[in-house]
């Protein structure tokens, strides 16, 4: 028996056509308009003036930028900036998300060869090098830092950090602008942390820890986690954000096996990231973020919190427990 209800193809066309909102915004962002409103020139006039572009390719430009809700206009043809558009979109703000817009624009020209990449099951262009890698991530930090810090936040209420908790020593791996760290050690003043990330990173790491006020209370460990020999347990927690989906599974069960070495007794392992069902049956985040792993690694991949529990079991730990902290990204806590 047919359905009653009347099909459309709404959803179907609105995937086909969503990459032209993000190439507006791509555009946009490239060129500064933004930034270029909230100082003032407003108009048309006055904005083709300031940027030296072309008359009909700004106005319908900016027509674009309307039409997808990131640009309001007034009768008198005064531009005004939607107050998101305002907070994360225009420089110098501390809140300026634009690296993060350059990073999926990259992402965007990289997904145009999904078809090869599904057919090799490699990343297109091949695994990057150390050298490369630095680079990417290094630019890439800057815009997670925004998005990442309220759910740092909340992960620190979820430790149960400077209440059941406290004087800490944590390690942050591959911590990129440390975020993870910052949010914990605001939350306990006696606590201290180590920055293990790629040497360029580290340094755009010192950066957001000085801004936070906390750089003495924090060191650096330039190195690669694969690459370095780690003993001696000296800490309470170490902080895995969004670095396993990058691992893969064969190096992200290593990585549980030498940090398990640098616990304290009763010390917590502090896993975050993109954590679909187990069956991988629900639609969501976690498992289209499984696809940009193909893109971009030769291993990556999102894992299921029974994965996660199986490896952490493997290493040693023990007590181990599974915790959204938003709809999209799960904590996995698991105690030697």
């Amino acid at each position: 028996m047919k359905s009653s209800v009347q099909l459309t193809s709404d959803r179907i066309q609105d995937t086909l056509y969503a990459f032209m909102r993000s190439q507006i915004l791509f555009t946009a962002i490239d060129l500064d308009v933004f930034s270029c409103i909230a100082e003032g020139d407003n108009r048309l006039e006055t904005m083709q003036a300031r940027l030296a572009l072309n008359e009909r390719g700004l106005r319908l430009l900016l027509n674009g930028l309307v039409g997808i809700g990131f640009l309001k206009v007034s009768g008198g043809g005064v531009y005004s900036l939607p107050e998101d558009v305002a907070h994360f979109l225009v420089k110098p703000e501390s809140t300026y998300i634009g690296g993060m817009v350059h990073h999926c624009k990259w992402l965007y020209e990289n997904w145009s060869m999904l078809t090869d990449a599904v057919s090799s099951g490699q990343p297109v262009g091949g695994a990057q090098s150390l050298a490369q890698l630095e680079i990417y991530f290094s630019e890439l930090v800057k815009g997670l830092y925004v998005s990442n810090y309220p759910t740092a936040q909340k992960l620190a209420e979820i430790l149960e950090i400077g209440s059941a908790y406290r004087n800490l020593e944590v390690l942050d791996v591959a911590g990129g602008s440390a975020v993870w760290s910052i949010a914990l050690l605001e939350k306990d003043a006696g606590s201290q942390a180590t920055v293990l990330d790629f040497p360029s990173v580290t340094h755009v790491a010192e950066s957001y820890v000085e801004q936070h006020g906390l750089s003495d209370r924090f060191r650096y460990w330039p190195g690669d986690l694969e690459a370095m020999n780690l003993d001696g347990a000296r800490f309470d927690i170490v902080v895995m954000a969004h670095i396993c989906h990058m691992l893969g599974p064969t190096a992200s069960q290593k990585a549980f096996q030498k940090l398990k070495k640098v616990l304290k007794p009763g010390g917590r392992l502090v896993v975050v990231d993109f954590v679909p069902d187990d069956q991988r049956s629900k639609q969501g985040w976690p498992l289209v973020f499984g696809v940009n792993m193909l893109i971009t690694t030769p291993e990556g991949d999102v894992f299921t919190g029974d994965e996660y529990t199986q490896w952490l079991q493997a290493a040693g730990f023990e007590r181990i427990t599974l915790q959204d902290i938003d709809p999209e990204v799960t904590v996995v806590i698991a105690q030697v």
